[in-house]
């Protein structure tokens, strides 16, 4: 490969350093949505271990959320007026979010509800919040994270249901293959 006149390095760029590059790069844009998932998972993980939502944990949770959702759209804006429409759109959004999780924190609501449904209840704000912001900015990784949460919500709903049954069927299967096992060996 020869030299571009501007060219900063003499050493051509290697099919594995452009692969490592584009990895990088990939990790970068992908950490904020690790982030996001990964959180909503030890957020409900806390609230079924502990049997109550964490206040700190979910006024922090929020706000990234949001954090997230207005970066990535500014991230896609093409024009300061998309840049400002993204911005003033989804700050109103997460206030009423957050202030919808607020009511239903402090307000004789809360004590109808059980703990880990206030739990999902908030997950599901947020699942919800996340989608729609996709849909608004056209983004696609927006979409994706709000259809996980939303499918996190539900797979923690029906784990907390069948917790037992599901205990019972794991302990079945595990009791079968020690008796394969012993037969086998035998």
């Amino acid at each position: 490969m020869a030299l571009s006149p501007g060219s900063a390095s003499a050493i051509p760029d290697s099919p594995t350093r452009r692969r490592k590059s584009s990895f990088f790069t990939w990790a970068i844009q992908a950490l904020p949505f690790l982030i996001l998932g990964v959180g909503a998972i030890i957020g409900m993980a806390a609230t079924t271990v502990t049997g109550q939502p964490k206040r700190f944990y979910w006024s922090v949770y929020t706000p990234l959320a949001a954090a997230i959702s207005i970066l990535e759209g500014c991230r896609l804006a093409k024009s300061a007026a998309e840049y400002s429409s993204v911005f003033i759109t989804q700050l109103f959004q997460w206030l009423a979010v957050g202030a919808a999780m607020y009511l239903l924190m402090l307000s004789p609501v809360r004590g109808l509800m059980n703990d880990d449904a206030v739990g999902l209840t908030l997950l599901t704000f947020i699942a919800m919040s996340v989608f729609i912001a996709g849909i608004h900015m056209r983004a696609w990784r927006l979409l994706v994270m709000g259809a996980f949460l939303g499918a996190t919500v539900y797979v923690i709903s029906f784990v907390e249901a069948y917790a037992i049954v599901l205990m019972a069927i794991v302990l079945a299967v595990l009791c079968l293959l020690g008796l394969l096992f012993w037969a086998v060996r035998k």
